[in-house]
């Protein structure tokens, strides 16, 4: 938005759940990106209990005041959306992703069987997978 100066990432706006649910709250946990508390003491993950930027995305729960790391309640990818299509930069064409239940292809990066989610090429003469984990998009969100 040019009126506010709000900018969010295509890869953010698609791919993350804007509610989840988590263990560590019997809330709903929200999509937040702005901390309404100023005071640094408040900037903590609820979770692993270690320092989080008030700058950066991050799920939180306005009825119990828990807040939390992207990484910390997505561990493990159970939300992401099956056939959402990314652009990963060292792939020239769109990949979507999948959860491989049979037929086992190995990843162009790592070299290991796809087994579960994976990020597979659209277009039908690539033969380019790779594991989910192996992608750049999911390096990018771990350090979230």
């Amino acid at each position: 938005c040019k009126v506010c100066n709000f900018n969010v990432h295509d890869q953010c706006a698609t791919l993350l759940p804007q509610t989840t649910w988590h263990k560590s709250d019997r809330h709903c946990l929200i999509l937040t990106y702005h901390e309404d508390n100023d005071y640094s003491q408040y900037h903590y993950c609820d979770v692993c209990e270690k320092e989080r930027s008030p700058n950066t995305w991050f799920y939180h729960c306005p009825i119990c005041d828990n807040s939390a790391h992207l990484s910390c309640i997505l561990r493990g990818e159970p939300f992401l959306k099956r056939g959402i299509k990314i652009k990963e930069s060292d792939h020239p064409h769109t990949l979507m992703i999948v959860e491989k239940v049979y037929d086992y292809p190995e990843c162009h990066k790592c070299g290991h069987r796809c087994m579960d989610l994976a990020l597979e090429c659209l277009d039908a003469e690539c033969k380019y997978i790779i594991h989910w984990k192996c992608s750049t998009t999911f390096q990018y969100f771990r350090s979230a």
